[in-house]
């Protein structure tokens, strides 16, 4: 019997399936990352992530594919591997297709861009942008204008991709960029980034919050840059639920022209995926917080650790009885006090076992000599002259 050339490849943020060793779909879900982002500690962090080395790996199990299907939901991420996905992907031979499920923004839009068709729902976001970049160091203008230079090489780059899949000249392309712009998957067609709108499709219920900083689509929630402003239609979420928190409270508004508001409860009966990306949502912004504030504590206890020795800071920070700066401050205080009564206590035992009290001052030659008569010292004299004499050797 023939061995099946069907191949699954599962990676904890997307899925690469090979059916018949000819066609493959691959569900990209996630933002993309050159490598696995971690935490303080270097534990990694949760969250939905395309990571380039991964997929550049899994990538060449498709090579002999004729057909790719790719279906994307991805905010982007970081340029570089975004474009390093983009040039590999256009290298396959395969008729590539992009299904774009919920979102293709900033680089999410280059990976769309590299297929030979893409297709959109009616409610698919498209946003293309200029790049961003952050700056933690000290800058002088000349420092500022360099690094202006090297974002404007990065937009220059994104526009030419831009522009081949559209037809649009640069120019135009770095207009729409610098402007932010954001477009349904129907306005998508008619600029030319998408090739065929999928008007029977199930609507993929995007979701924006308030502050335009965490977007809600296919039931996960993306944090995104607070910039632009989103398509009309596109339904706002006021806030998240808690842990405890009354679900009758009014907390989510219908959309962005104000729409009339709903409670959570009809939120979860109406929208089941957005419902569920909000709690989400609130657990990752809880647990975010108490990451925060973990690492202040340890900063803290940095900040003063000059102070201690080394066993006083350790039991501060990992203890069984891990405590604050301030308590570790306390703490150490405490000790200190009980170590310097116990000198105190100790030292004045060995006094009273020593016997020294009982101990007096004795005159000093001088002192003796001064009580003498000039008389009394003379004679001391002779007589002592006298006692050497007789002790004399012959």
């Amino acid at each position: 019997m023939p061995k099946s050339k069907n191949t699954v490849i599962n990676r904890d943020f997307y899925t690469l399936a090979i059916v018949n060793g000819t066609r493959a779909e691959l569900t990209l879900y996630g933002e993309i990352v050159t490598e696995r982002p971690t935490d303080w500690w270097g534990d990694p962090i949760d969250g939905d992530f395309i990571i380039l080395d991964e997929f550049l790996k899994d990538l060449e199990t498709v090579k002999s594919c004729s057909e790719l299907t790719i279906r994307l939901n991805s905010i982007g991420g970081d340029a570089f591997a975004a474009f390093t996905i983009h040039n590999r992907l256009r290298d396959l031979k395969a008729k590539k297709v992009c299904v774009v499920d919920g979102v293709a923004m900033s680089g999410g839009s280059h990976i769309m861009c590299a297929c030979d068709t893409v297709r959109v729902n009616p409610s698919s976001i498209v946003m293309i942008h200029d790049c961003l970049t952050f700056a933690f160091r000290s800058m002088n203008s000349s420092a500022c204008a360099e690094l202006a230079k090297q974002l404007d090489v990065v937009d220059q780059a994104q526009a030419e991709i831009y522009a081949r899949k559209t037809g649009k000249t640069v120019e135009e392309l770095r207009a729409m960029m610098d402007a932010t712009t954001y477009l349904t998957g129907r306005q998508a067609v008619e600029q030319g980034f998408a090739d065929e709108l999928i008007e029977d499709a199930d609507d993929p219920e995007i979701a924006v919050s308030a502050d335009h900083r965490t977007l809600y689509a296919r039931g996960r929630s993306m944090r995104i840059a607070a910039i632009g402003d989103f398509p009309d239609g596109i339904k706002t979420i006021e806030t998240a639920p808690t842990s405890g928190e009354d679900k009758s409270t009014p907390e989510a508004s219908g959309n962005n022209e104000g729409g009339t508001p709903m409670t959570l409860e009809e939120l979860k009966t109406s929208d089941p995926e957005a419902y569920a990306a909000m709690l989400a949502e609130a657990q990752a912004s809880a647990n975010a917080e108490a990451v925060q504030n973990e690492r202040q504590r340890i900063a803290d206890i940095d900040a003063v650790a000059a102070l201690y020795d080394d066993e006083t800071v350790n039991a501060a920070k990992y203890g069984d009885k891990a405590c604050t700066a301030q308590e570790m401050t306390y703490r150490a205080a405490v000790e200190a006090a009980k170590k310097g009564q116990k000198f105190m206590a100790d030292t004045k035992a060995d006094y009273k076992e020593s016997g020294a009290a009982n101990v007096t001052a004795t005159s000093a030659p001088d002192e003796e000599q001064a009580a003498n008569t000039p008389e009394q010292r003379k004679a001391a004299g002779k007589a002592m002259a006298a006692k050497l004499a007789d002790n004399k050797e012959v």
